[in-house]
């Protein structure tokens, strides 16, 4: 049957107690329990950044849907019109003449078919850089935006924003980053050795975060492409009397995402961004490790305080130097 709670049961409190807490302790915690303790130091720039990332892949996927439709119309202007019962090229009846599916303006002005697939060939570079640029682009924005194990996570650890990690990713939360650096500086002054300020350490990303932000967010500025809509290519190519020549329009397209570097800069960018991750967590280890080594030191002194534990540290496994301490404490000569 179930157990019934004797009605009127509670603790006993000590007199005067009930909201004798501080007023600073109950107004942090009114603060995390509305999740408005914490912000993001590095939310502004990357927000812009963001913001960037999706102008330029929203412009590149009009671009390439636009040349997308224009190119099949102009590789059909460079097919040439073949008989199927001679394998000659078809012929006009009334003029003699070679067939053509070339535009009008563009043969009267002496161009022929090779000069159109040199634009076929142009638009096919750029589609293909086009997508290659949103791929990369995308890619650094899941990093910095994606709460996996990524910038992201990593930044909204640090910053309190975040608690938890996803099932199967092990990462110090700023929480426990502020007590571990507590306990390693305490000590380190106990031991004697000199101040280092370890908040800057662990906490890296959240110091220079900003200026890879930057040098990200300068990047995609100088890059920002040019329109393939605007160019209206397709419209050129059919303009009669056609005034300019192919070389002036495969220019335009050619020129329209300026660096060739760009996509594997992106990607230089996405890497910058996990620089910080790993530098934060090499720092992490060190000081997890120099932890270790302190606790495992007082343990050592514990030890051999005992003969049957000491034994084992001056007869078996401990060293010369060790052993040289264990005599020194023996003598009274240190504490």
């Amino acid at each position: 049957m179930p157990i019934i709670f004797t009605e009127g049961l509670k603790p006993d409190f000590p007199d005067n107690s009930f909201d004798s807490e501080r007023e600073s302790v109950k107004s942090i915690f009114t603060l995390l329990d509305g999740e408005d303790a914490y912000i993001n130091p590095l939310e502004p720039g990357l927000s812009d950044l963001i913001t960037t990332i999706d102008t330029i892949i929203s412009t590149l996927e009009i671009d390439f849907n636009t040349a997308e439709t224009e190119r099949p119309t102009l590789e059909g202007f460079a097919v040439v019109p073949i008989d199927p019962n001679t394998g000659q090229v078809e012929v006009d009846p009334e003029t003699g003449q070679d067939l053509s599916n070339l535009p009008e303006g563009w043969a009267a002005a002496g161009f022929v078919e090779s000069d159109i697939n040199t634009v076929v060939s142009s638009v096919n570079s750029y589609q293909t850089e086009n997508q290659l640029i949103r791929t990369n682009l995308a890619t650094l924005k899941t990093f910095i935006t994606t709460a996996d194990d990524t910038f992201k996570l990593h930044n909204d650890l640090l910053s309190g924003l975040r608690e938890d990690s996803p099932p199967g990713v092990l990462k110090p939360n700023q929480r426990g980053l502020l007590g571990l650096v507590n306990s390693i500086t305490s000590l380190e002054n106990n031991f004697g050795i000199p101040f280092t300020n370890y908040l800057e350490k662990v906490f890296g990303t959240l110091f220079t975060g900003d200026v890879t932000i930057a040098n990200a967010q300068a990047l995609l500025n100088s890059n920002i492409p040019g329109s393939y809509t605007s160019l209206g290519v397709l419209s050129r190519v059919t303009e009669d009397p056609f005034e300019e020549t192919p070389t002036d329009i495969n220019n335009d397209i050619n020129g329209l995402l300026s660096s060739p570097t760009f996509p594997s800069d992106v990607l230089v960018q996405r890497d910058n961004f996990q620089t910080h991750i790993t530098d934060d967590t090499n720092e992490y280890n060190s000081i997890v490790d120099k932890l270790d080594r302190s606790i495992q030191a007082f343990g050592i002194a514990g030890y051999i305080k005992d003969p049957y534990y000491k034994f084992m540290y001056t007869d078996v496994f401990g060293s010369n130097e060790l052993n040289d301490i264990i005599t020194d404490l023996d003598n009274g000569d240190i504490t």
